[in-house]
Protein backbone atom coordinates (compact mmCIF):
# COMPACT_ATOMS: atom_id res chain seq x y z
CA UNK A 1 0.00 0.00 0.00
CA UNK A 2 1.25 3.48 -0.74
CA UNK A 3 1.46 5.79 2.17
CA UNK A 4 0.36 8.62 0.42
CA UNK A 5 -2.72 7.68 -0.07
CA UNK A 6 -5.96 7.05 2.54
CA UNK A 7 -9.44 6.05 2.29
CA UNK A 8 -11.49 9.07 3.80
CA UNK A 9 -14.54 7.80 4.58
CA UNK A 10 -17.63 6.32 3.06
CA UNK A 11 -21.32 7.28 2.09
CA UNK A 12 -23.15 3.94 1.32
CA UNK A 13 -25.98 4.48 -1.00
CA UNK A 14 -29.61 3.33 -0.62
CA UNK A 15 -32.39 2.46 -2.64
CA UNK A 16 -35.66 4.16 -2.40
CA UNK A 17 -39.05 3.02 -3.28
CA UNK A 18 -40.26 7.00 -3.33
CA UNK A 19 -37.54 9.44 -2.75
CA UNK A 20 -39.79 12.06 -1.32
CA UNK A 21 -41.03 9.79 1.57
CA UNK A 22 -37.69 9.14 1.88
CA UNK A 23 -36.23 12.53 2.40
CA UNK A 24 -38.99 13.12 4.98
CA UNK A 25 -38.19 10.29 6.61
CA UNK A 26 -34.24 10.54 6.94
CA UNK A 27 -34.48 15.06 7.48
CA UNK A 28 -37.87 15.15 9.60
CA UNK A 29 -37.46 11.72 11.82
CA UNK A 30 -33.70 11.24 11.53
CA UNK A 31 -32.41 14.85 11.80
CA UNK A 32 -30.35 14.34 8.31
CA UNK A 33 -29.85 17.31 5.79
CA UNK A 34 -29.94 17.52 2.61
CA UNK A 35 -26.58 18.53 1.18
CA UNK A 36 -26.83 17.58 -2.58
CA UNK A 37 -29.73 16.85 -5.27
CA UNK A 38 -29.34 15.66 -8.74
CA UNK A 39 -33.13 16.52 -9.45
CA UNK A 40 -35.30 13.06 -9.03
CA UNK A 41 -32.08 10.73 -9.39
CA UNK A 42 -29.76 11.17 -6.59
CA UNK A 43 -30.16 12.81 -2.90
CA UNK A 44 -27.49 12.94 -0.40
CA UNK A 45 -28.25 13.62 3.09
CA UNK A 46 -26.18 14.05 5.85
CA UNK A 47 -25.60 14.11 9.56
CA UNK A 48 -22.79 14.86 12.28
CA UNK A 49 -20.30 14.02 9.31
CA UNK A 50 -22.61 10.49 8.21
CA UNK A 51 -23.52 10.88 4.64
CA UNK A 52 -25.83 9.07 2.84
CA UNK A 53 -27.09 8.69 -0.77
CA UNK A 54 -30.74 7.49 -1.57
CA UNK A 55 -31.46 7.16 -5.02
CA UNK A 56 -34.91 5.11 -6.47
CA UNK A 57 -35.14 1.59 -7.13
CA UNK A 58 -34.85 2.27 -10.81
CA UNK A 59 -31.72 4.76 -10.40
CA UNK A 60 -29.47 2.70 -8.05
CA UNK A 61 -30.70 -0.27 -9.44
CA UNK A 62 -30.92 -2.09 -6.06
CA UNK A 63 -33.98 -3.51 -4.17
CA UNK A 64 -35.84 -1.15 -1.42
CA UNK A 65 -35.36 -2.48 1.69
CA UNK A 66 -32.37 -4.61 1.38
CA UNK A 67 -29.78 -2.32 2.81
CA UNK A 68 -28.67 -2.12 6.07
CA UNK A 69 -26.54 0.80 7.35
CA UNK A 70 -24.21 0.49 10.74
CA UNK A 71 -23.43 3.98 12.02
CA UNK A 72 -21.35 4.30 15.34
CA UNK A 73 -22.43 6.57 17.70
CA UNK A 74 -21.60 8.77 20.59
CA UNK A 75 -24.20 9.46 23.54
CA UNK A 76 -26.49 6.71 22.03
CA UNK A 77 -29.02 7.08 24.93
CA UNK A 78 -29.61 10.72 24.22
CA UNK A 79 -29.96 9.86 20.37
CA UNK A 80 -32.45 6.72 21.16
CA UNK A 81 -34.85 9.14 23.23
CA UNK A 82 -34.80 11.89 20.80
CA UNK A 83 -35.75 9.21 18.23
CA UNK A 84 -38.18 7.77 20.22
CA UNK A 85 -39.76 11.03 20.78
CA UNK A 86 -39.99 11.50 16.96
CA UNK A 87 -42.01 8.59 16.77
CA UNK A 88 -39.61 6.51 14.76
CA UNK A 89 -40.26 3.18 15.21
CA UNK A 90 -37.57 0.69 17.33
CA UNK A 91 -37.13 -2.85 15.60
CA UNK A 92 -34.79 -3.70 18.46
CA UNK A 93 -34.39 -1.79 21.53
CA UNK A 94 -31.41 -0.54 23.10
CA UNK A 95 -29.79 -3.34 24.43
CA UNK A 96 -25.95 -3.72 25.60
CA UNK A 97 -24.36 -6.61 23.64
CA UNK A 98 -22.27 -9.24 24.76
CA UNK A 99 -19.68 -8.22 21.74
CA UNK A 100 -18.69 -5.17 23.78
CA UNK A 101 -21.68 -2.42 21.99
CA UNK A 102 -24.86 -1.03 22.98
CA UNK A 103 -27.38 -0.63 19.80
CA UNK A 104 -30.32 -0.50 18.42
CA UNK A 105 -32.57 -0.84 15.20
CA UNK A 106 -34.87 0.87 13.09
CA UNK A 107 -36.37 0.74 9.64
CA UNK A 108 -36.83 3.50 7.19
CA UNK A 109 -40.62 3.65 4.85
CA UNK A 110 -39.26 0.94 2.67
CA UNK A 111 -37.82 -1.29 4.77
CA UNK A 112 -33.95 -0.54 5.02
CA UNK A 113 -32.78 -1.23 8.50
CA UNK A 114 -30.61 1.43 10.43
CA UNK A 115 -28.30 0.15 13.16
CA UNK A 116 -26.93 2.59 15.47
CA UNK A 117 -24.13 1.28 17.58
CA UNK A 118 -21.45 2.76 20.78
CA UNK A 119 -19.06 0.80 22.25
CA UNK A 120 -19.33 0.19 25.98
Amino acid sequence: MDSSSRLNSVMPSVAVSDLGTALDFYTQQLGFRVTFENKDLFVIVARDGVEIGLAPAAVHHGAPGKNNLYLKVSGIETLYADLQSRGVPVLHPLKNEPYGMKEFMIADPDGNTINYGEPL
